[in-house]
This record gives structure tokens, C-alpha cells and sequence, in this order.
């Protein structure tokens, strides 16, 4: 019993002290950029040792956890049958909130996406992402009278879309309107497509 509570502690106070780092590391990383950001620096901001940084993960694992808590915080709820009036309103409008975090920080987000493709293990939030958008763009096509396995390859059309146009936006390829237009254009395929 006593053996429980001390490691139910230490997880908590692991936890607290995970995400007063990926805290700081979200501010520094804000005012000084990804590469004016040292795990020193981290560190001295989150009032920890640069091993318990490391602990917590290195400088590129912490930018991945700060956008995949921004990501998180912004995924627009599900739809319900009575909210969803349009599905290419829907579908297009989905991604808003993520195309302005990409765009909120150009240097981030190009730093963010060179992580996401070397495909470490601590990149699982991407694919929980994919999990939840493609459940909620499925449901909004279903409520619209889509059939449910043509609604689950829109939504994977959609998704696969959404991160094309992410990465030449993190590239520089091209400007927030003209990704949010390719991705209404998309999600006008796949509706008129699907019907």
C-alpha cells in the first residue's frame, strides 16, 4: 500500500514536472526560435537539471510535445447531425485552426515538420490526430447523407490532403489563403465524388 502511494507520487510529480518543462520550452521556443533555443536555457527557465530535460526528451521530442499540445488543444469537436449543415463547409473548415498555428510561427513549424518526417516513436501524436479528424470528417460526411465506407475514404482523402498542403505552407511553397482554398477545392472533390 505505502509502495503505491510513493510511485503514484512520483509519477505526479514526473507529470508536473514534464509539463512545467514542455511549458517553458513552449515559451523560449516562442521568443527565441527553435534554434535559439538551448535544453540549458530549458532547463534554467523550468527551474529543473539539463538531465531531467533530458529525461523529458531532447530538443526536437520537446518541440514535437509543445505542437502536439497545440494541435490537441485545437481539434474542433464532433459533429452532431443537427450541426452539420454543409459537409465541404464542414470538411474545409476543419483545418482553420491548425493552419493558423502553422502559421503563427513559420520557423516552428518548418522545425516541427523535419521532426515528424525522421518518424520517431515520439511522433504517436500524428497518428492519433489522423484518428480523431478522420473519425469526426467521416461522421460530418455520414450526417450529410454520405454512405459510411465512402465517407472513411473522403475522410482519408481529406486527412492525406490537409498534410500535403501543411508541408508546402511549412515550406514556404505557399501562402495560408492558398492552402485553405486547395483544401476547400479537395473537399469539394470529395463530396461531389463521393455522392
Amino acid at each position: 500500500m505505502f509502495s503505491e502511494h510513493v510511485q503514484s507520487t512520483r509519477a505526479e510529480q514526473k507529470r508536473r514536472t514534464t509539463t512545467s518543462i514542455i511549458e517553458a520550452a513552449a515559451r523560449l521556443f516562442q521568443e527565441q526560435g527553435f534554434q535559439g533555443t538551448t535544453v540549458r536555457q530549458i532547463a534554467a527557465e523550468s527551474s529543473v537539471s539539463v538531465g531531467a530535460v533530458m529525461a523529458a526528451g531532447d530538443k526536437e521530442s520537446l518541440l514535437s510535445m509543445v505542437y502536439d499540445e497545440a494541435i490537441a488543444a485545437r481539434v474542433p469537436a464532433p459533429p452532431t447531425a443537427r450541426s452539420v449543415t454543409s459537409a465541404v463547409d464542414y470538411l474545409s473548415r476543419y483545418f482553420d485552426p491548425f493552419l493558423e498555428l502553422f502559421t503563427e510561427n513559420e520557423e516552428l513549424a518548418r522545425a516541427y515538420f523535419r521532426a515528424l518526417t525522421r518518424g520517431r516513436p515520439e511522433n504517436a501524436a500524428l497518428g492519433e490526430l489522423r484518428t480523431v479528424t478522420e473519425h469526426n470528417l467521416t461522421t460530418a460526411m455520414v450526417n450529410t447523407g454520405t454512405p459510411e465506407t465512402r465517407a472513411r475514404l473522403g475522410a482519408q482523402v481529406m486527412f492525406t490532403s490537409y498534410l500535403g498542403e501543411l508541408m508546402l505552407l511549412a515550406a514556404g511553397s505557399t501562402a495560408h489563403q492558398q492552402t485553405a482554398a486547395r483544401i476547400r477545392h479537395t473537399a469539394e472533390f470529395v463530396t461531389a465524388h463521393e455522392q
